[in-house]
C-alpha cells in the first residue's frame, strides 16, 4: 500500500488534487487496509486520455486500477468531471460506474471535438 500512498502524495505535490482530496483518498486506502482487499481485477485499469489537436501524445494520461476506481469515483466526478464541463464536454459518470461494475474491457467514452480528443476505457 505504500506505493499507492506515494502516488496520492505525488498528485498532491503536483497540484493535481487538493489536500482535502488527498485526505479522502488516504482514508479510503486505510479502509481498504482494514478489510480484505478486493478481488484482483485481472490487472485491468480505467484509462483516461486527453489529446490536444495535432499532438500524438496524450496531454492527460491517467491509469487507475479497477479495484481503486470505486474509491476514486468521487474524485473522477468532482475534479475531472468539472474540468471536462469547463471545456464544454459532458461526461456520463453513471456510464463509467456501470462499466466498472460490469468489468468489461473496451472504450466507455470517446469524444472528438475540433481535433481534441478524450478517451476513457477499461483495459
Amino acid at each position: 500500500m505504500n506505493e499507492e500512498k506515494m502516488k496520492i502524495l505525488k498528485m498532491l505535490e503536483e497540484g493535481k488534487i487538493s489536500s482535502a482530496e488527498a485526505l479522502e483518498l488516504l482514508e479510503a486506502l486505510a479502509r481498504l487496509e482494514g478489510k480484505d482487499r478486493p478481488a484482483k481485477s485481472g490487472g485491468r485499469f480505467l484509462k483516461m486520455r486527453v489529446y490536444e489537436s495535432g499532438s500524438p501524445e496524450a496531454k492527460v494520461n491517467v491509469n487507475i486500477p479497477i479495484a481503486w476506481s470505486k474509491f476514486m469515483a468521487p474524485f473522477i466526478e468532482q475534479k475531472i468531471g468539472q474540468k471536462m464541463r469547463e471545456r464544454g464536454y459532458e461526461m456520463d459518470v453513471e456510464k463509467i460506474r456501470e462499466a466498472i461494475e460490469a468489468g468489461d474491457a473496451g472504450k466507455i467514452i470517446d469524444i472528438n471535438d475540433g481535433g481534441n480528443k478524450v478517451e476513457i476505457s477499461i483495459e
